[in-house]
């Protein structure tokens, strides 16, 4: 025989309760009259995890109440005593064989108490009946599948626990942050902190407190110094540190080539901002569209918006309404040189709010500018009259009074 064959190793597959009995009555630490003190508390428990999960009356479940036990067991075992067969084998001995499925029991319970997400006041995907019968039974527990899960639920926990120690500092209410998650909370503390702020921002603060950060980072790139975290208490620095590390490199917080409504828009989900009234809602449009509000002047109808932008495009200061000398010179230039239209969406990209920026696009490029190509760049029209007309049809052009 090779030796590829002689070094084949038996993977043991048995529940780790199997395991610990076999081992047991192998090595004489268990005997027989503590197996039979087994065998009539296994039977006494089977009739009742099987009338919990369903009844006591049909084979079915009392196989499954059965088959639930051994993997309570076999999980409180295997953590307990970290896979040594021996010392389970003298638990066993020692103890009850109800009192190690308790102890299982009562790992799940502790289990499902943690949360199972970082978003304040939500409630939990599996109710504990529902969590106890998917552990014990469709998908039992390996030991390390439960480490696993108890290690994520933990860091849910102590993302939370560092959200509620920043919402205390600065005065957040706990009624506040239903709903919110609690990693949001701890990045716009983190960034209130940076400027030099002590409450949490409504929408026009937030935007405020981003603009700030903006211009006071340089080459383009934000950072967040870890002193910032020296009052922190050390079971909540490691999560406000890894989400400071988080805001630096994913946020983009600093990147001059986006605009402060398009980043806004972008972040704003990550951050948690509070409810504002109508005026946070109309300073926030005015402090992030301040170009767009200067050219239109607050008219928002669709003939001053091409206005704007048919002087955007022949490269003349915009305005939302123009004379007919002026119409007329703007017909002598694009005939002379085209539409700028690359102008028109560098304006729209920049200056306009986020939510109508498509819309715009929409109305310059597919509904305005092919019709405008067409009447405007017509040579045969020597004196623009269909210019002027297709002009005073789409924009606000001022007409002489005679």
């Amino acid at each position: 025989m090779s030796d590829k064959h002689r070094n084949i190793e038996v993977v043991d597959k048995r529940p780790f309760f199997e395991k610990t009995l076999g081992f047991g009555l192998k090595n004489r630490i268990l005997d027989q009259e503590k197996c039979r003190a087994m065998i009539a508390d296994a039977a006494k428990g089977t009739v009742q995890v099987a009338a919990f999960f369903g009844t006591s009356h049909l084979h079915t479940d009392l196989e499954n109440a059965r088959q639930r036990i051994v993997n309570l067991i076999s999980l409180y075992l295997e953590h307990t005593f970290s896979g040594d067969l021996q010392k389970a084998a003298q638990s066993l001995r020692d103890n009850t064989f109800l009192s190690h499925s308790r102890g299982g029991n009562e790992m799940l319970k502790a289990l499902h108490a943690l949360p199972d997400s970082t978003v304040f006041g939500d409630t939990k995907g599996q109710g504990l009946k529902e969590f106890q019968d998917e552990r014990t039974l469709a998908k039992p527990f390996s030991l390390n599948a439960y480490r696993k899960e108890c290690k994520a639920r933990e860091e849910c926990a102590a993302v939370i626990a560092a959200a509620l120690w920043f919402a205390e500092v600065l005065g957040l209410e706990r009624s506040e942050l239903e709903f919110a998650g609690a990693e949001t909370v701890i990045r716009t503390a983190l960034l209130v902190r940076l400027g030099g702020g002590e409450e949490f921002p409504d929408r026009l603060g937030f935007a405020r407190l981003v603009a700030a950060v903006r211009g006071s980072s340089g080459a383009g790139k934000l950072k967040i110094s870890k002193k910032l975290l020296d009052d922190v208490p050390l079971e909540y620095r490691g999560v406000a540190d890894k989400v400071r590390r988080d805001i630096e490199k994913q946020d983009g917080l600093a990147d001059p080539a986006v605009g402060l409504d398009s980043l806004l828009n972008l972040v704003e989900l990550r951050y948690f901002v509070r409810e504002g009234g109508l005026e946070d809602v109309e300073g926030f449009d005015a402090l992030v569209s301040k170009e767009w509000h200067k050219v239109t002047k607050g008219k928002e109808d669709p003939y001053s918006r091409l206005t704007v932008f048919m002087c955007i495009a022949v490269g003349v200061t915009p305005k939302t309404t123009v004379s007919e000398t002026e119409a007329r010179a703007m017909v002598r230039k694009v005939r002379k040189d085209g539409f700028d239209s690359g102008a028109v969406l560098a304006f729209i990209r920049d200056s306009a709010p986020f939510e109508i920026k498509d819309n715009l696009v929409s109305l310059w490029e597919e509904e305005f500018l092919p019709e405008a190509e067409q009447y405007l760049v017509d040579d045969d029209d020597l004196k623009y009259a269909r210019a002027m007309k297709f002009l005073k049809e789409n924009c606000n052009v001022k007409v002489k009074s005679s």
